[in-house]
């Protein structure tokens, strides 16, 4: 795949993204956003920087030259390594051959990949960049190591020669101060309700991109009311690719050119011609041809904060705390609010609900639990 192409900072960038999400995949060490954003080329890997240890450091090296689909020992590293050395030796690597990128989706277990190969990631960007057509300059509030934030903050904006800024390191008066005429704004639907909390307003033209979990009709409808020019919400999933998009929450969703709907099935026609049968992540309720609705997800999924989560499955690691006989989670969903994890738990006989036991429930779920998968509330019964 010659066409593709990703600069020095973009390379950088995305090494330090991959960093963030294998600490909190695999060593449950969480790097905030902020201090990610801080991160970039000359940010050493160890000491004085992202202060890793020598096992996270290999397996860093070793998730950013999965992501090139490369052998896990292509990247030769040093605790006195910086991320703009690394994303320089991958850059050697994919000048010579590119053909197949690896995604982390946020699955129930937490390790399963999909591969994608490179010209249909490519396919992916050619349609989103034909959605930023006529735009200025995008702010992105995501990260690039995922297969959404990898198309629409590096690729797409590549193929409209656009320059791209992190915003989230950017205060909500700094962001607001930095928006202008013709910019498009990245977010997910959690981090677009924290910006219609905390911005005064947008300026004329700035169109929202937005992708990861519903996005919920009033809380369009209060962006529009701020003055944000456009929405347009991407539908899809890490292990399809990106399917189809939509201005507005009232509207369907209309396929991208390359995909048709055979039954239940998805259809996707790739770029050399082969024709590929999928299956959505969600059950769609088809209104024409070519457009569609959401209709639950097929996995017992739920989103927060635009993470994949299964309550059925945080219920049961719940359960496994010695002093709990069983715990059913659900989400509660509040108009004007984020959603939130409930936990309904029931304590073994003898056990008291106090507040002792929530400490060592909330200590037990921290240990566990991503911080998505975190229920908020905690309603504890009793085994008679």
């Amino acid at each position: 795949m010659k066409s593709f192409s990703i600069d020095d900072e973009q390379l950088a960038r995305l090494v330090c993204a991959l960093t963030g999400d294998e600490l909190a995949r695999h060593f449950n060490h969480y790097t905030d956003f902020v201090a990610q954003a801080e991160w970039g080329p000359d940010t050493p890997v160890g000491e004085d920087g992202a202060e890793l240890t020598q096992e996270q450091l290999e397996a860093c090296a070793r998730r950013f030259c999965s992501f090139f689909d490369k052998p896990a020992d292509s990247l030769i590293t040093a605790a006195s390594d910086t991320f703009g050395s690394w994303s320089q030796q991958v850059k050697q690597l994919i000048e010579k051959d590119l053909r197949t990128f690896r995604f982390h989706p946020a699955t129930q277990g937490g390790v399963a990949e999909a591969r994608h190969s490179a010209d249909e990631v490519w396919q992916d960007a050619r349609m989103i960049a034909s959605l930023m057509h006529g735009r200025r300059r995008i702010i992105t509030m995501v990260s690039t190591h995922s297969l959404f934030g990898f198309v629409t903050s590096v690729l797409a904006p590549n193929l409209q020669h656009l320059s791209v800024v992190d915003g989230r390191a950017m205060s909500p008066d700094l962001l607001a101060d930095s928006l202008t005429f013709g910019d498009i704004l990245i977010a997910t639907p959690t981090l677009w309700r924290y910006l219609a909390q905390t911005l005064p307003s947008f300026p004329n033209n700035v169109m929202g991109l937005s992708f990861g979990e519903p996005l919920m009709l009033d809380l369009s409808a209060e962006l529009r009311e701020m003055g944000l020019g456009a929405m347009r919400e991407l539908y899809g999933s890490t292990e399809t690719g990106i399917i189809g998009w939509r201005d507005t929450p009232s509207e369907p969703f209309v396929l991208f050119d390359h995909w048709a709907a055979d039954g239940e099935k998805l259809v996707r026609t790739c770029p050399d011609g082969q024709v590929r049968e999928l299956t959505a992540m969600d059950h769609l309720l088809w209104e024409g041809d070519r457009t569609f609705s959401l209709a639950g997800r097929r996995d017992g999924a739920v989103q927060i904060g635009a993470v994949n989560v299964f309550p059925q499955k945080i219920g049961e690691i719940i359960a496994e705390h010695p002093d709990i006989a069983g715990c059913n989670v659900r989400v509660a969903q509040r108009s004007g609010a984020l959603d939130r994890l409930i936990a309904h738990i029931d304590l073994n006989a003898g056990v008291s609900p106090n507040q002792d036991m929530a400490w060592r429930v909330d200590e037990w779920c921290r240990k566990k639990l991503r911080p998505p998968e975190r229920p908020r509330i905690y309603v504890f019964g009793q085994v008679s």
